[in-house]
């Protein structure tokens, strides 16, 4: 799916368009698990879906960040108990969504400029 052309801060890592195993941030298309901040570069996870943590999410947090979006395929794949209440203790809130939801919900999550992160997983 594609999403229609926002104008915001050259520098959003604004999701341009997505399918089943890539999504396309600006203009480069990612086919990996990853993480994508509001700003700044997209980091690439070395982890499946089995190894998605508490720990692993926030070890992997930008600073200051108050929400995360996790996208992921399956949504059942994933014990998403323990890294919701881990979020929780932070203050942090936190949304385990499928990809379209998670695309488009980062994209107004920028436009709100706010602080959070999103985790697609893939695999």
């Amino acid at each position: 799916m594609e999403f229609n052309e926002q104008i915001l801060e050259k520098n959003s890592n604004i999701i341009k368009s997505y399918t089943n195993s890539s999504i396309t941030v600006l203009d480069k298309e990612y086919n990996y698990n990853l993480i994508v901040p509001p700003e700044k570069s997209v980091i690439k996870c070395d982890i499946t879906a089995k190894d998605f943590t508490n720990e692993f999410v926030v070890k992997n947090l930008p600073k200051n960040a108050d929400f995360v979006i996790i996208a992921i395929n399956n949504t059942a794949c994933i014990d998403k108990t323990p890294i919701i209440l881990e979020l929780n203790k932070l203050n942090i809130g936190a949304e385990v969504m499928n990809l379209s939801s998670a695309c488009s919900c980062h994209n107004i999550l920028i436009s709100e400029k706010r602080d959070f992160a999103s985790f697609f997983i893939f695999n």
